[in-house]
């Protein structure tokens, strides 16, 4: 069946919600560079985990929030951004109109690390206004240890992890060509820098480089897509007891 919000007629979803599917997927990212990988990184990857998941777990997707918090990288051609107030009224209102929709569960999947503080805030009043249970998912957090079991190291941003999932969406939405091992700065505690000097961030040093591994990008999607599959299917099997 047709998973895809804005595909439907109103119709349709008067007919499916809730008596039929109560959960809807909300992804959000950001526009931001990303090394040798698009722009939209931070957006295709939640939307990716969206559609494996949707049949899964029986829920719809809704369309993605595709602007967030930029901040360290802003200032490289093509990164954008909103003020975290614009990007908490605006993520609230929609989280608004899906329970007056009739959804009685959110799987908010986030693509940026930007947006973590703000979601977690308005997940938190969201469920003590509406009682919609909602989870947010920060797909790299959740997935750290299958980094280190698919590459052996670390991960970063736009580093290996990232451009791994963006080869395995789609192999032209990364540019090998354009890759110098100079864009990656290593993170450092006690150091704040905008714009940060380099569009891939270590978080340790000497992992995390992209490799541009077809295979190891594919087993990679694989494993992230079973760990997240496995946490929302935990959360909303235990949520039925509540």
């Amino acid at each position: 069946m047709q998973r895809e919000l804005q595909r439907l007629t109103w119709v349709q979803v008067q007919k499916l919600v809730p008596y039929r599917i109560d959960t809807i997927i909300l992804p959000v990212g950001t526009l931001e560079a990303h090394g040798a990988a698009a722009l939209g990184t931070d957006n295709f990857i939640p939307e990716s985990i969206a559609d494996h998941l949707a049949e899964k777990i029986n829920a719809l997707i809704a369309p993605a929030v595709n602007y967030g918090i930029t901040r360290s990288l802003y200032g490289y051609p093509g990164s954008l951004t909103v003020t975290p107030d614009s990007f908490e009224s605006y993520i609230r209102d929609i989280l608004d109109s899906l329970a007056d929709t009739g959804f009685e569960k959110v799987i908010l999947l986030n693509g940026h690390g930007g947006n973590n503080e703000v979601l977690k805030s308005v997940a938190q009043t969201y469920f003590y206004d509406t009682q919609v249970k909602i989870a947010v998912i920060h797909w790299w957090q959740l997935c750290d240890d299958v980094v280190k079991e698919v590459f052996g190291q670390d991960g970063g941003h736009a580093g290996i992890d990232e451009t791994a999932m963006m080869m395995a969406i789609d192999e032209s939405l990364v540019d090998p060509s354009v890759y110098d091992k100079d864009m990656a700065y290593t993170y450092e505690p006690g150091v704040d820098v905008y714009p940060i000097p380099g569009s891939i961030i270590l978080y340790t040093r000497g992992e995390g480089y992209p490799d541009f591994d077809i295979k190891k990008a594919r087993e990679f999607q694989k494993a992230v897509f079973a760990k997240v599959e496995e946490y929302v299917l935990n959360t909303l099997r235990q949520w039925e007891k509540i």
